[in-house]
């Protein structure tokens, strides 16, 4: 909005639908560049983790690698969220899912992350009692889990994901919140513009009709 404000004369000359594709490019920058994203890209958590690991080594030693390791696949629960929502195995699609959903925190869509919830955590640490390896794996987690909600804090959703799978539950049935991509494609203002493929992509996910004009 401050960019357009600032030239008077570029928006005398773009028509209406422009002026939206146009506001809805600076809502993209703004959450994946200005204030990052309701999840931290795999690139950053990968460095992260190799950071991190390489501090800690001389701490820990070779238990930097089960730490480090679980910075990184704790995410792959967004592969499990990506085939439930889409029915898809092709893999490629899990970018444009996740940053449709990136995008548009402010539709109110419910995250749910299955390895991203305090019963998997409880579960881990309980584990790690009996195997003592799990113990870094829990750490990794904790580390991991301390950026995303430091994410969502800085963008002002610290509740745009289900920390429990009870709070899932109750969350996803009272009625307030978007739990489907089908959900949140019929929405009228949906932003969409950092996307070149989407199209494309709903149509292999099935999902195009569910789109509005």
């Amino acid at each position: 909005h401050t960019a357009l404000a600032a030239c008077p004369e570029l928006v005398a000359g773009l028509k209406t639908k422009d002026l939206h594709r146009s506001t809805d490019k600076l809502k993209c920058d703004a959450v994946v560049v200005g204030k990052g994203k309701i999840m931290s890209s795999l690139k950053v958590h990968t460095i992260q983790s190799v950071v991190t690991s390489a501090a800690l080594y001389p701490l820990i030693g070779e238990n930097v690698v089960p730490f480090g390791l679980a910075v990184i696949f704790i995410d792959v629960d967004h592969l499990e969220a990506y085939f439930r929502d889409t029915k898809s195995l092709d893999l490629r699609g899990v970018f444009a899912y996740s940053k449709l959903l990136e995008i548009n925190l402010d539709k109110r869509f419910l995250v749910y992350n299955m390895f991203h919830t305090v019963e998997f955590f409880a579960l881990i640490f309980a584990l790690s009692a009996f195997f003592p390896k799990l113990f870094y794996v829990f750490a990794g987690m904790v580390f991991h889990i301390t950026f995303d909600i430091f994410h969502l804090i800085r963008l002002g959703k610290p509740f745009a994901r289900a920390f429990s799978i009870i709070e899932y539950i109750y969350r996803s049935r009272n009625g307030n919140y978007l739990t489907s991509i089908k959900e949140l494609l019929p929405i009228e203002n949906l932003n969409t513009s950092c996307i070149t493929n989407l199209n494309t992509w709903l149509r292999r996910w099935g999902l195009e009709k569910y789109r509005s004009a």
